[in-house]
C-alpha cells in the first residue's frame, strides 16, 4: 500500500503530493517496493528544490544585476539553469521508473513485435 511508504526530509506540501501520485502508480502495477521508494523520495526532493529555484527565479528574475567594484552588468540567473538540469533529473528518474509516455511506447512496441514475430511463423 502507498501509505507505508512516507517522504523523509520532504517539507512542501507539492512535494508530498508528487510522491504520493508516483507511490500509487507505481503500486497499480506493483512496483512499488523499497527500491522504487527510494527513487520516487528523490523525485520528491527533486521537486521541492525546484520549486525553491522557481521561487527565487520570481524574486529575482531571469537576469540579475552583477556588481564587480566599479562594474555593474546584467548576468543570468544560476537558478534557471538549475532548474532545468532538476527537471532533466526528474524525467531520467521517471524513465527508471519506466513512468514516461515513451516508456509506455516502447514496451507497448516489443509487445506488438513478439505478436507480429509469432504470426509470422504460423506461416
Amino acid at each position: 500500500m502507498a501509505h507505508e511508504y512516507k517522504p523523509k526530509n520532504i517539507r512542501t506540501k507539492a512535494a508530498k503530493d508528487v510522491f504520493y501520485t508516483l507511490a500509487k502508480e507505481l503500486e497499480k502495477v506493483n512496483k512499488l517496493n523499497d527500491k522504487t521508494y527510494l527513487i520516487i523520495n528523490n523525485f520528491a526532493l527533486l521537486e521541492q528544490i525546484k520549486l525553491d529555484l522557481i521561487d527565487d527565479i520570481r524574486k529575482r528574475g531571469v537576469v540579475e544585476l552583477f556588481k564587480n567594484g566599479s562594474q555593474e552588468m546584467m548576468r543570468d540567473n544560476k537558478s534557471v539553469d538549475k532548474v532545468m538540469n532538476t527537471i532533466e533529473r526528474q524525467r531520467r528518474l521517471l524513465a527508471e521508473l519506466r513512468l514516461t509516455p515513451a516508456s509506455e511506447r516502447e514496451i507497448v512496441g516489443m509487445v506488438a513485435s513478439v505478436e507480429e514475430s509469432d504470426e509470422f511463423e504460423k506461416y
